[in-house]
């Protein structure tokens, strides 16, 4: 059995295929559940780097620097409720020091472009077809880096308000006010036939 039928396969939950690799890669070190994480987040982890800085060496760099983290420091690693939140959140940090380093830590406030999404998110995924979501994203760049981050982990990624509070290093309150902030703003640039897609996403916003 390869190492990706061993997570993928009958796996009841959600998440449960992460936790069950992640717990073999920390307390087991099992190299191949390492080699599992690493093909099943990359492309995620690159995508979310790559959308805060629109800098694709720095974001490799960022990404690549929290694998080796990792692989260094396996054996002191918790065991996260959330393996995705955990590693994007290692993500954002690592990309927050490089900056600070280079003194553009400044970038966080003026970039994060949404594009064509190739896999539906979880948060509309009942909802929005292709092309509807592909529309919507056009006014979703229209916000301000800040609030579009915070539109991207919410319905994009599903995270719960909770992770993207620690994530973005705000409280949980502001958190609510943001996306409340984005759903507004949306509300006021988005034309009449695709009001019913700002509908479905404050249906979904605040659960």
């Amino acid at each position: 059995m390869s190492t990706r039928d061993k997570y993928d396969d009958h796996v009841p939950l959600p998440g449960a295929a992460d936790q069950l690799a992640w717990q073999a890669f920390t307390h087991d070190n099992d190299l191949s559940s390492f080699e599992w994480l690493y093909r099943h987040f990359i492309h995620t982890l690159l995508d979310y780097s790559y959308k805060i800085c629109l800098e694709k060496a720095l974001a490799e760099d960022a990404v690549q620097n929290v694998f080796t983290y990792l692989l260094l420091h396996r054996q002191q690693l918790p065991l996260p409720q959330s393996v995705k939140f955990y590693l994007l959140r290692c993500v954002r940090n690592e990309l927050l020091k490089l900056l600070r380093k280079q003194q553009r830590e400044q970038l966080f406030e003026t970039v994060l472009q949404l594009e064509p999404a190739t896999t539906q998110p979880p948060e509309l995924d009942a909802f929005l077809q292709k092309e509807q979501l592909a529309a919507l994203q056009q006014y979703i760049n229209r916000l301000p880096a800040r609030q579009k981050e915070i539109i991207y982990l919410r319905f994009f990624h599903g995270l719960s308000y909770a992770e993207i509070a620690v994530i973005m290093e705000i409280d949980q309150k502001s958190a609510y006010k943001t996306v409340y902030k984005a759903l507004e703003a949306l509300r006021q640039i988005v034309p009449g036939p695709a009001l019913a897609w700002l509908y479905l996403l404050l249906r979904t916003s605040f659960h």
